[in-house]
């Protein structure tokens, strides 16, 4: 069975590193700083290899926005493609989520620019920290969106080691781009076009394997104001793996995770999500993440009828659903999270 309909490709393949322990393999080296081979697409190394490009943003009146940007293989279900979505929540009082689809030629790096891009009107340019920008603007189903920003004052960016978690043949690779930054620039929907200016973050991952297959829960959270700290860490069943940034002392430290709890366990939408979580690290410290306000709650297959997406949950092993919102770091560190569930 091939899917005729596009789905969402950031979201249906975004979470990673979610093997059983015992056949895991960590990034090796230490912390380093990221390079524009880091930057730039990695090769795909099978006909299951996805790759996206995330951006938080927190921005004047309380507007908080994922962005992605992404290429994806899919094996015998559809045609390679590369995409781009964008979460918006808080715009005037509403959210809103968008997606586009294009083939996967449409996706051009230039390294000399460190310019990505998959439309003439979607794209990044430039190479952290001396300079960078983002830029998405399409119309669809009658509405038209505008992000255009630029990056200013950023933290330069970090990798542990080479950045590949590796098991049994597959790889997933974890890269920090844009760890802070400050943000300004244009944001419209159906050309009521707002200034804004405030927070930016950017991560980069890459995967040889469908996440549906490999994960059950990842948890992504981002400190929006005072030191860096955020990170990315997926569970599967009681293992968990991914890492994290902290600035301690004026240098950004590794957050290996050594184990994770979740707290205050509440239902949203048809799922027992935790309302904390308690993270502890290989260097003894530790992270309590607090979630304050529910925003935006969207399936990757939202796009697809019910015909569709029983294919594309049987054929995919799964459906992935994100959750995003709003939360505290610590009792008193601002913070965005974006959950990624995998309903089996």
């Amino acid at each position: 069975m091939k899917l005729s309909h596009p789905i969402v490709l950031s979201t249906v393949l975004t979470a990673f590193l979610a093997w059983p322990a015992s056949a895991l393999t960590f990034p090796i080296g230490s912390l380093r700083p990221d390079s524009i081979g880091d930057l730039g697409p990695h090769s795909p190394a099978s006909r299951s290899y996805n790759e996206y490009w995330t951006y938080q943003l927190w921005l004047n009146g309380g507007i908080q926005i994922q962005l992605n940007i992404s290429r994806a293989n899919f094996g015998s279900i559809k045609d390679p493609a590369c995409g781009s979505d964008l979460a918006l929540m808080g715009f005037r009082g509403r959210n809103y989520f968008v997606a586009r689809e294009y083939p996967a030629t449409n996706l051009v790096f230039d390294p000399a620019k460190a310019r990505l891009s998959i439309h003439q009107q979607i794209y990044f340019e430039g190479e952290p920290p001396k300079s960078h920008r983002v830029h998405f603007s399409t119309v669809k189903n009658g509405i038209s969106y505008l992000l255009d920003l630029s990056f200013s004052g950023m933290h330069p960016g970090a990798v542990w080691g080479d950045g590949l978690f590796r098991m049994d043949g597959d790889q997933a690779g974890l890269f920090f781009h844009v760890p802070k930054a400050t943000v300004k620039g244009r944001l419209a929907v159906n050309g009521d076009t707002l200034a804004v200016e405030g927070f930016g973050w950017m991560d980069h991952t890459y995967l040889t394997q469908y996440a549906t297959k490999l994960m059950d829960v990842g948890y992504r959270y981002v400190v929006t104001s005072g030191r860096v700290e955020g990170g990315y860490f997926i569970m599967k069943g009681k293992g968990i793996f991914g890492y994290g940034l902290r600035e301690e002392n004026g240098k950004l430290a590794l957050l290996r995770p050594k184990d994770l709890k979740a707290l205050n366990i509440a239902p949203w939408g048809g799922v027992a999500m935790p309302g904390g979580l308690e993270f502890s690290f290989d260097n003894e410290t530790a992270t309590r993440f607090v979630r304050k306000e529910n925003r935006q709650k969207v399936s990757a297959f939202q796009e697809l009828n019910w015909f569709e997406k029983k294919g594309a949950k049987f054929l995919l092993g799964g459906e992935i659903i994100g959750y995003r919102g709003v939360g505290v770091v610590n009792d008193s560190l601002p913070a965005v999270f974006s959950f990624t569930w995998v309903r089996h």
